[in-house]
C-alpha cells in the first residue's frame, strides 16, 4: 500500500466516523473526498475486507466495522492505565501549588486533556476540560510536545496546524520562540495562548524507554507564575514527574505507549 492509498483510507475512516450507525452511501463518500466513485470503492472494499468498514444490507450504506471498535477499546484502556498511574501525581501538583493541575497526552496533531484537578487558590484558570482536544502549540502541554520535534519537522508540523491555530490568541513567531525556549529550558510556558492573562507551565512525562507518553503542567493567572515563582513551581512538578516515571518504569509492557 502507498502512503497516498493509506492517507486516502484514513480520512475516508475519519469521514465514516461522522456517520453513526446509519453509514454513507459511495456517493456521499465520493462528494466529500473529492476522489473518484472507483477509487473510493477500492478503498472501501479494502476496509471491509479487515472489518474496519461494514456495509448495510438493506440500505447499501457504509459504515465503520466492529475491528474499529475493539482498536478504540485496546487504545482506551492504555490511556485509562495511563490516567491512574498518574493520578495521585495529578493531585498532588495541585494540593502543592494551589493552582490548576493537567494531564495531556498527545493524538496526532492534537493534545488531549486526560485530567485536570483544581488547586486552592481562589482564582481559577480553568481553560480546558478533561476530553478537549487543541491544537498542538495551544498551551503549555502542547508546546512541550512541539519542543521534541526536530526543525523540520517542527515548520511541517506547523504548516498544517496554520488553519487551526488561528482561532487561538497567539501569533507564528511567539509561538516558534515558546517551543525554542521549552527546547533549550526542558520546560514550556504558555502565557496568553489559550487565554489572555493565563499562563501555563508544563514538561513532558517519558516512559522506559524515553518516549513522550505525557506532558503534566499546571495553569494559573499570570502573576501566579512569576519569573521569582517559577523555581519552586518546576521543583514540583519535576517531584511529581519523577513519581509517575518511576511507576511507568515498573509497567513496562502494558501498553503505556506515546
Amino acid at each position: 500500500m502507498s502512503v497516498q492509498s493509506l492517507e486516502r483510507g484514513l480520512s475516508l475512516l475519519r469521514v465514516l466516523s461522522t456517520a453513526g450507525s446509519s453509514g454513507k452511501r459511495l456517493v456521499e463518500l465520493h462528494r466529500q473526498l473529492g476522489l473518484s466513485k472507483s477509487t473510493v470503492h477500492r478503498l472501501l472494499v479494502s476496509l471491509v475486507n479487515h472489518s474496519f468498514v461494514e456495509q448495510v444490507s438493506d440500505t447499501r450504506r457504509y459504515r465503520l466495522g466492529n475491528e474499529i471498535a475493539l482498536l478504540g477499546w485496546s487504545a482506551a484502556q492504555a490511556l485509562a492505565e495511563l490516567k491512574e498511574v498518574c493520578e495521585k501525581s495529578v493531585v498532588d501538583l495541585a494540593n502543592e501549588t494551589g493552582d490548576t493541575a493537567f494531564l495531556f497526552v498527545r493524538s496526532g496533531l492534537e493534545t488531549i486533556c486526560l485530567d485536570r484537578r483544581s488547586g486552592s487558590y481562589p482564582v481559577k484558570a480553568f481553560t480546558v476540560d478533561v476530553g478537549v482536544r487543541r491544537p498542538l502549540g495551544v498551551g503549555a502541554s502542547g508546546i512541550a510536545f512541539l519542543a521534541l520535534m526536530n526543525e523540520h519537522e517542527l515548520y511541517s508540523t506547523l504548516d498544517r496546524l496554520r488553519d487551526s491555530l488561528r482561532r487561538w490568541p497567539s501569533e507564528e513567531g511567539a509561538l516558534i520562540q515558546a517551543v525554542t525556549d521549552a527546547s533549550r529550558n526542558g520546560y514550556a510556558i504558555s502565557d496568553g495562548f489559550t487565554v489572555p492573562g493565563v499562563r501555563g507551565l508544563a514538561k513532558v512525562v517519558r516512559n522506559s524507554g524515553g518516549d513522550a507518553v505525557a506532558a503534566l503542567g499546571i495553569a494559573a493567572v499570570s502573576s501566579r507564575i512569576s519569573n521569582d515563582r517559577l523555581p519552586r513551581l518546576l521543583e514540583k512538578l519535576d517531584a511529581c514527574i519523577e513519581e509517575v516515571e518511576e511507576t511507568l518504569s515498573l509497567q513496562t509492557g502494558r501498553g503505556l505507549r506515546r
